[in-house]
């Protein structure tokens, strides 16, 4: 595969499947073929969102896990 055809990847978020983007066919309409959510472009503005968002909830969580926020 040449750098010309490489698009990056879809990600899922829900179970971390990574497989190759194709060209032309937007992640989010992409079905996972490990659980069958949405995947998501990775890298993209609402990947970034995702992980701050996790980031931050992983921050505000105490070290008791059934206390945890999420």
């Amino acid at each position: 595969m040449s750098n010309e055809e490489f698009n990056g990847f879809c990600i899922c978020v829900h179970c971390d499947t990574k497989i190759d983007h194709k060209k032309g066919v937007p992640c989010r309409e992409t079905d996972c073929p490990k659980c069958g959510k949405k995947m998501m472009r990775e890298g993209s503005y609402h990947h970034q969102l995702y992980l701050k968002k996790k980031n931050e909830n992983n921050e505000n969580c105490s070290s008791d896990k059934e206390s945890c926020c999420g």
